[in-house]
């Protein structure tokens, strides 16, 4: 075959078998709106309609805060209608829509959703903190948020008012919402007690809330002491006692207020003792000491107030004892101890005994409490040995010394 014959036939199949160039639809229909309306309620069903020149089938882009959807049309009477779905129309604010047709935005607008007041107000309130302190520098935040029955917030400017009951005082202000919510600090009063808030808007009612108000921190009071007797026997209670605590407001302070006693002793040493406020008051009780002594106490509340120290002194009720030695002075009795009234003294009092070496070193320290008001030692050879040694025996803050033979 000719080659020129064989050319023919290859551009011939080549042609064959390419495709035509997809051409775009473009409609040529126009449409014109016929909904004139452009404001609707939430809530209550819409539709948008349009009339079209010739025969089409559209479809509507609809958006508003729910989101975007894109609705078909029904055909009656040769007018399109797009009926808005529920979710969308019982949602109040701005809507925009598209008629498309043929791939080309046709026509566009917007309409507006308004919020439904036929159908009464629902009114949220939120309060915090529930509980507060006196005096005007504490408060709590509440807040309304006023919707109608689909949940939409109501318009701003719209008029709520705050109520607030304490004591024999009522109050209350119209607020005005913006942006959702109103809100209003509720600051706390000078008196300790129980507040009362709730909110209305649009003949509806808030629940109520409740707030405690607790007294502020104490001011600085002042303290007392009760005992049965002044000598010191180690047997008798010692009881302190506050004043009424009040804060700065005349308020009795809460119950449970941890009062904390610090006594120095003439020695420097330390005790503490504490107790907790009932009607105001706090107590903590402690044993007299065991000799004569002279107390400094001081109580606080802490890092809130605290008192002025008061002094108390004690006198001692053991003035002198005995001192008797048998079995060769390893065998060390003590007593009998009288107290203020030539008494024995309570069983229990501390009985030490040191014992020294010649050179003045201690050995041991033995230590045991009066039973009948007498203390007994017994120096044993296998830990004493015979030799001389010094004997130290202490008291009722008594010291009585003696060098002595061991056997």
């Amino acid at each position: 075959m000719h080659i020129l014959h064989i050319c023919i036939i290859l551009s011939l199949l080549f042609s064959g078998c390419s495709k035509e160039p997809e051409v775009k639809k473009v409609s040529s229909a126009n449409f014109e709106l016929v909904t004139s309306k452009d404001n609707f309620t939430a809530g209550e069903p819409f539709s948008l309609k349009f009339k079209a020149s010739e025969e089409s089938s559209p479809v509507l882009v609809f958006r508003n805060a729910v989101g975007t959807t894109i609705l078909k049309a029904s055909n009656s009477n040769d007018v399109l209608q797009f009926d808005i779905p529920k979710n969308f129309y019982e949602k109040s604010g701005i809507c925009y829509w598209s008629l498309v047709s043929g791939s080309e935005e046709k026509m566009k607008g917007t309409l507006t959703i308004h919020v439904n007041n036929k159908n009464g107000t629902f009114l949220e309130s939120y309060l915090g903190p529930r509980s507060l302190t006196a005096g005007p520098k504490d408060y709590a935040m509440f807040v309304m948020v006023a919707t109608d029955f689909y949940d939409n917030p109501l318009n701003d400017s719209t008029s709520i008012t705050s109520k607030v009951q304490f004591k024999d005082s009522e109050t209350e202000e119209v607020l005005l919402s913006k942006n959702l919510i109103a809100w209003t600090k509720v600051r706390s009063p000078e008196k300790s007690g129980r507040m009362l808030i709730s909110a209305a808007c649009n003949e509806t009612d808030s629940k109520e809330f409740t707030t405690i108000i607790y007294p502020a921190n104490p001011v600085d009071f002042t303290i007392s002491y009760k005992r049965n007797h002044e000598y010191a026997d180690g047997n008798q209670v010692i009881t302190f006692r506050t004043s009424i605590l009040y804060d700065a407001f005349g308020n009795s302070v809460s119950e449970g207020t941890l009062v904390s006693f610090i006594i120095t002793n003439d020695q420097g040493a330390k005790l503490q003792a504490q107790g907790t406020t009932l009607n105001g008051k706090a107590e903590a009780r402690l044993l007299h000491p065991e000799q004569k002594a002279s107390w400094t106490i001081e109580a606080f509340v802490t890092g809130a107030a605290r008192s002025k120290p008061i002094k108390v002194a004690f006198k001692a009720s053991v003035t002198e004892y005995n001192i008797q030695f048998s079995d060769g002075f390893r065998t060390i009795s003590v007593g009998p101890l009288k107290s203020f009234m030539n008494q024995l003294v309570p069983d229990g009092m501390p009985i030490a005994l040191t014992v020294k070496d010649e050179s003045g070193k201690v050995l041991d320290v033995l230590r045991t409490s009066s039973m009948q008001g007498e203390g007994k030692f017994e120096l044993s050879p296998d830990f004493f040995p015979t030799g001389s040694y010094e004997l130290q025996i202490k008291t009722a803050g008594i010291t009585k010394t003696k060098s002595v033979e061991l056997k």
